[in-house]
């Protein structure tokens, strides 16, 4: 091998999950410069060692002392490369190497005059390595003639004055490593770490990074408060590198002040914007933090100005002389394409849930460039949420809009699995624009009428917007998944009198029981589907009676029985007719003699019941009536108050009014009554008689 240019250094121990990856990533890289690997093992037992033996130039065993950078700067010691890059085993090159092969292989200006190199380590919050993470620099690359070495036992790095450093801004290093570091997957690791730091903030109690550092791992730890305390008031002493520092420290002491709910929030907050009011950390970091914490209260109004401030901050943050400044100094937490774009979409929801009506003004030109294919459920589901509400509380053009998130839905990024989750997320968030809601300007689900024929929202919208059966029926056999159609838009087009189910689309019982079910949110609406269905099964087709009967079920499952409303008794006779034809036309006659009933389904053999007991109240038989409604309750013990309902309201069961001449005989005896004792005994024996108790509710109630 040529002399390399490069030299790599890992330190590494039972990394088998994430170590071939990152070995792989650094192809590339070995291809275009000259290089060489050196790894040092400080203990694996996990097969990690021999998948370094295929890759490694130098490997060595390094027993570990509790100090990382001891453990580098062996792997230094056997390093021959002009340069030296520092990695971690759980991290992995991108594949954009131009900065990096230019700094160390190049001879112009910027190659000559190096001395450091800054890279972006980018950690991400899960395994996956899809939406949050946070980004941050750090030194990875050291001209070995400096003759620099590690410092630290944990958070080793060089110290290199900032004027002989570079910053390479498009290259990254992926890192999952801090995953479920603050539960119990990283327990270990949490515990070592924390361990470590305090022996070096032993060494050095005023050392700015390493209090940052513990206060980053020891967040849940029951002194980080004392640490953070003091870490702001050495920050308020200005030493050297306080103004480096400081942001991060203050940023923190928002962060925790949120999290444990404490009471000086909003001090914390008014003392990092007064003392660091150009720290990106403090802009993005603090303002999103604010937005989230009153969103999670609920109160909206409040968090609309810093989210307006977050998001110009982030604005400021990508111009040239801004993403240089806040890659040398800060760490933020908040300053990923994912926060910018939950932030979008969540403001968005403020102004349109909390703003002034003229403030509605700004959600075009806030959400026009947002990266629709790069949401994530939640904020794709909140869109639909915000384009319907901007269509029904104002005059604004949503359509670009509402296309640009279809769009951007059907483009996603992760393969089908993603896009069926957003889509399904955007559907069911939309499907409430169709409901019962009063009407601001326009409706909401008219949002979605450009996307007809493209999703079922889309032809839900033009369901709504029908005029005529034929037409909706058309629409209706363009369904493809029943389940995703809102209810609203279903009832509108049976209310039309369009045929259901479509003759050339047949449903099976569950997805009829599925869809009647969703219908009765609308109980008149419901109703009046059903009266409908009731009397166009007159074809006897087993499709139409099994929708009557569906119909019939649910409303009958979600009527106020309690309450008394008007029409029981009609809509009890209406699902007794429905479930006699459908029963007559589904099974065959033996069915219901004696013991064969049995095999029908509860509510079935109640329906059964409930059609012999209309037949019996019609051929004069109230006893027979009222015998088998309780025949039908034990079959279907949760339909008690219907039947309750029943014995208390049809007309044939009430006893008659009074005679005048019974009325006028009952106000003697109360009269006659009134003049003795109530204790007297002979009045006692009187109430006891058989024939005064049949009208004692004429004499002792309210004969009004």
């Amino acid at each position: 091998m040529s002399q390399p240019i490069l030299t790599i250094g890992m330190i590494f121990k039972d990394d088998i999950r994430s170590l071939g990856r990152c070995l792989a990533a650094l192809e590339p890289l070995r291809r275009a410069v000259p290089c060489e690997l050196v790894m040092a093992d400080t203990g694996s037992s996990d097969g990690s060692r021999e998948l370094a033996s295929r890759r490694a130039d130098i490997l060595f065993d390094f027993p570990w002392v509790d100090d990382f950078a001891a453990a580098r700067n062996a792997v230094m010691d056997r390093a021959s490369g002009t340069w030296f890059l520092s990695l971690d085993a759980d991290e992995y090159l991108d594949g954009d190497i131009r900065e990096l092969v230019r700094l160390v292989g190049g001879k112009d200006e910027l190659s000559r005059r190096a001395t450091f190199g800054k890279l972006i380590i980018r950690n991400y919050n899960s395994y996956e390595m899809d939406g949050s993470y946070t980004d941050f620099t750090t030194q990875r690359l050291v001209r070995m003639s400096s003759g620099q070495r590690f410092e630290g036992r944990i958070h080793e790095t060089w110290r290199p004055a900032p004027e002989d450093t570079t910053v390479l801004l498009r290259c990254v290093l992926h890192h999952d490593g801090y995953v479920g570091l603050d539960d119990e997957r990283g327990r270990a690791k949490r515990e070592r770490n924390l361990r470590l730091l305090r022996r070096e903030l032993e060494r050095d109690p005023d050392d700015l990074t390493r209090l940052v550092q513990f206060i980053e791992s020891g967040r849940k730890e029951p002194d980080v408060l004392f640490h953070l305390e003091r870490a702001v008031e050495l920050v308020k002493k200005k030493p050297q590198g306080w103004n480096v520092a400081g942001p991060g420290i203050f940023r923190y002491a928002v962060s925790i002040a949120e999290e444990r709910n404490l009471p000086d929030l909003e001090d914390r907050v008014r003392q990092a914007m007064e003392w660091f009011p150009d720290a990106y950390c403090v802009r993005m970091d603090v303002n999103y933090l604010m937005f989230s914490h009153h969103w999670e209260a609920g109160n909206f109004r409040d968090g609309i100005p810093y989210g307006r401030a977050y998001l110009s901050a982030y604005r400021d943050s990508f111009s040239s002389e801004g993403e240089r400044d806040r890659a040398q100094r800060e760490t933020l937490l908040c300053g990923a394409p994912n926060h910018q774009r939950n932030m979008k979409v969540f403001l968005s929801a403020a102004i349109l849930w909390a703003g002034e009506p003229g403030e509605l003004e700004e959600l075009p030109e806030l959400l026009g460039d947002l990266d629709c294919a790069g949401l994530n459920v939640q904020q794709t589901a909140l869109l639909a949420e915000v384009l319907s509400g901007l269509h029904a509380k104002s005059r604004l053009d949503a359509e670009p809009l509402l296309r640009a998130a279809w769009e951007g839905i059907l483009s996603s990024e992760g393969g089908e699995d993603r896009i069926k989750a957003r889509k399904g997320a955007f559907l069911q968030a939309g499907a409430k624009a169709f409901s019962k809601k009063p009407e601001l300007l326009r409706p909401a689900w008219e949002v979605f009428l450009p996307l007809a024929g493209e999703c079922v929202l889309g032809d839900a919208a033009a369901l709504m917007a029908c005029e005529e059966p034929e037409e909706a029926a058309g629409l209706l056999s363009r369904v493809e998944r029943w389940e995703e159609l809102p209810a609203a838009a279903l009832g509108h087009a049976l209310e039309l009198g369009a045929a259901f189910p479509p003759p050339d689309h047949p449903l099976n019982i569950e997805e009829m029981d599925g869809l009647a079910a969703r219908l009765a949110d609308d109980s008149e609406g419901l109703r009046r589907v059903l009266d409908r269905a009731a009397a166009a099964n007159a074809d006897g087709s087993r499709q139409s009676l099994a929708w009557a009967r569906s119909l019939a079920l649910a409303a009958v499952q979600s009527f106020d029985w309690a309450d008394a409303a008007p029409g029981g008794v009609e809509l009890a006779r209406t699902f007794a007719r429905v479930e006699s034809a459908f029963l007559a036309a589904c099974y065959a006659p033996e069915v219901f003699q004696g013991e064969a009933l049995r095999v029908l389904p509860p509510m079935h053999r109640f329906g059964w019941h409930c059609a012999r007991a209309f037949d019996a109240l019609e051929a004069g038989d109230p006893l027979g009536y009222v015998r088998l409604l309780r025949a039908g309750l034990e079959t279907a013990p949760e339909m008690k108050l219907m039947v309750e309902f029943l014995t208390k309201h049809t007309p044939e069961l009430q006893a008659p009014p009074p005679s005048p001449e019974l009325r006028a005989l009952a106000e003697q005896v109360r009269t006659m009554l009134a003049a003795y004792d109530p204790e007297d005994p002979a009045v006692q024996a009187i109430k006891a008689n058989p024939v005064y108790q049949r009208v004692a509710y004429l004499i002792e109630g309210d004969n009004t």
